[in-house]
């Protein structure tokens, strides 16, 4: 059970107030809040330390006003948020980024968190993002404005055929980054998401090298997870790093089927890192969409499916048990 904020009186001055937010975002940081998430939650830490209630969105204004208690403190806490992080309290409500080959560069994808219904669609007019969902229509999205810094000459300029076959990437894509944001929040699944957007972004800087080692790490830390879960033990240390092996493995005790060829695509040396095995954009881009074909076999995969399908039941059943014995507190 997370602990309590604690604090002993409302602030009385400035001073006192910069304390109490200083602990109160030192106490969301630490678990494991980023700072966008904050703001929201500033409201309980005042409830868990002075029982405090009230408005959550009082108006900006009210952050003028003298005192520290009521609106006027929840006011303050938001304007202190927005002083100390400035830009960095700006959501990125996103599954995730992958880079894609148009017109002989690589651009950034950005795939966002979808919600609903979403009627997807192409345009290449990029100031036709689409429409948000409201009461009157269902939400659309045009997926060329995915495409990050596409300048508008250049989207005039796609082969109704290059079109096509962006679109068919784009869905690909949102499908499999959905599937991959509904994985347990288990750290190994959290670790391969990380890894798989190191990749992206040090493949659009050129670090192909490190492009390299961040996708051969998201599939393999990917494949350890589905083994972890099962509860299938895998090797430690450098035998660790043999996607071949883990892939095997994956095979000979749950049945998870993963195309060898993709998972030479992405195994790499760690000696990738430091440039003693040459890496080239070429190399990097093949093995991080060979990374996303992975992903998409697993996440077709009907033994994935009932493996996940398990471990969910599993850790329901042990909620349920400990929800019916409580551990007694002194």
């Amino acid at each position: 059970m997370t602990n309590r904020f604690t604090w002993p009186a409302y602030p009385q001055t400035t001073a006192e107030f910069e304390s109490l937010m200083q602990a109160v975002d030192a106490a969301l940081a630490a678990q494991g809040l980023k700072p966008f998430q904050r703001p929201l939650n500033v409201s309980r830490k005042f409830w868990e330390a002075f029982g405090w209630g009230g408005n959550v969105l009082p108006v900006r204004e009210r952050a003028a006003e003298p005192g520290f208690e009521g609106e006027v403190l929840l006011a303050k806490a938001y304007q202190w948020y927005e002083h100390s992080y400035g830009e960095r309290l700006k959501a990125d409500f996103s599954y995730g980024r992958a880079p894609y080959r148009l017109a002989n560069a690589l651009w950034q994808v950005r795939v966002g968190w979808l919600a609903g219904t979403v009627d997807l669609f192409i345009d290449r007019n990029l100031g036709n993002e689409g429409v948000s969902i409201d009461v009157r229509s269902s939400a659309t999205l045009n997926v060329l404005s995915a495409i990050e810094r596409l300048p508008q000459g250049l989207a005039e300029r796609l082969p109704e055929q290059v079109l096509r076959e962006y679109a068919e990437f784009y869905v690909f894509l949102l499908d499999v980054f959905a599937w991959r944001a509904e994985l347990p929040k288990q750290e190994l699944f959290e670790m391969a998401r990380a890894d798989y957007e190191s990749s992206t972004a040090d493949l659009l800087a050129h670090r192909y090298g490190q492009a390299r080692w961040g996708t051969q790490q998201a599939v393999e830390k990917t494949l350890k997870g589905m083994l972890s879960i099962g509860g299938t033990d895998f090797p430690r240390g450098t035998k660790g790093h043999d996607l071949a092996q883990l892939g095997a493995l994956a095979a000979q005790r749950h049945q998870i089927q993963v195309d060898p060829a993709l998972l030479q695509a992405t195994a790499c040396s760690a000696a990738v890192r430091y440039g003693e095995v040459p890496s080239t954009e070429d190399d990097a881009y093949t093995a991080n969409h060979a990374a996303l074909g992975i992903f998409s076999q697993l996440r077709k995969s009907t033994a994935v499916e009932g493996l996940l399908r398990a471990w969910h039941l599993t850790q329901r059943e042990a909620n349920d048990d400990t929800a019916s014995h409580p551990t007694d507190r002194k």
